[in-house]
């Protein structure tokens, strides 16, 4: 059972936005400028510790074992040709938003792979098994997604969204106005996870990988202008971009 939803926090109108505060509550870097905010208004820092806390008693509440026997249960049941599976790594579990979290390693042969690395999606609904979802995979709102990528060479990397509303959003590192440093190889699932509302529609997930720090603000501006297309497009100088559709039904 979740832990219920935390109240709206009190804060000013010169406080972080609420993502800053769930992705401090995760372990995620935040400017010292930020952190000392924080650190000294009490309503942030009151919410920050409610987060904090939401978070630890969801881990503790869905420990990693639970999600590797149900990774492995589902390999067993439903081999595929070509596919390896190769045992998690399980780290801290970290959910942002106090969303489920899960840590395997995917085979080498699925996801989208362009230039640059292969992209993942993972989709867990009501604390089931993970399903690695393949383009045009059917999701819901509520569903918990989380994203892997992996290149041969360190980065950065961005996962947009847009949506069938024509909202473009960060979902990796979620919220941000820049990118997150990807390291070379990386197998693990990325931190954190995201939860679907309720627009309807293609949900597109954009994963942009550049060898330097990338700018959200302008990459969202193109998704946003390219809303209602058939398939949106983004490009910038060295980057990489892998995509992925998704049909969201209620």
């Amino acid at each position: 059972m979740s832990p219920p939803p935390l109240p709206p926090s009190p804060r000013g109108p010169h406080c972080p936005p609420a993502a800053v505060l769930e992705a401090l509550s995760a372990g995620e870097p935040a400017p010292e400028a930020t952190r000392s905010h924080v650190a000294g208004c009490p309503d942030c820092h009151g919410q920050l510790e409610a987060l904090t806390t939401a978070r630890e008693a969801f881990v503790r509440a869905r420990p990693p074992e639970l999600f590797l026997r149900q990774l492995e249960r589902r390999a067993a049941s439903q081999p595929r040709r070509g596919l390896r599976w190769w045992l998690p790594v399980l780290g801290a579990c970290v959910p942002l938003l106090a969303l489920l979290v899960l840590v395997p390693r995917l085979g080498q042969d699925d996801g989208v792979r362009l230039k640059g690395g292969a992209f993942r999606v993972v989709v867990s609904r009501d604390g089931g098994a993970p399903e690695l979802l393949g383009p045009d995979a059917l999701v819901r709102p509520g569903d918990a997604l989380r994203f892997a990528y992996e290149s041969t060479e360190a980065g950065h990397l961005l996962v947009l969204e847009l949506d069938g509303r024509g909202n473009a959003s960060v979902f990796h590192p979620y919220g941000a106005a820049t990118s997150a440093p990807l390291a070379a190889a990386q197998r693990e699932f990325l931190p954190g996870s995201v939860v679907l509302d309720d627009a309807p529609g293609p949900e597109w997930l954009l994963a942009v990988f550049s060898p330097r720090p990338l700018e959200a603000a302008p990459l969202l501006e193109a998704l946003r202008a390219q809303a209602g297309r058939a398939e949106p497009t983004l490009s910038c100088p060295e980057c990489g971009v892998s995509t992925i559709r998704l049909q969201k039904r209620p």
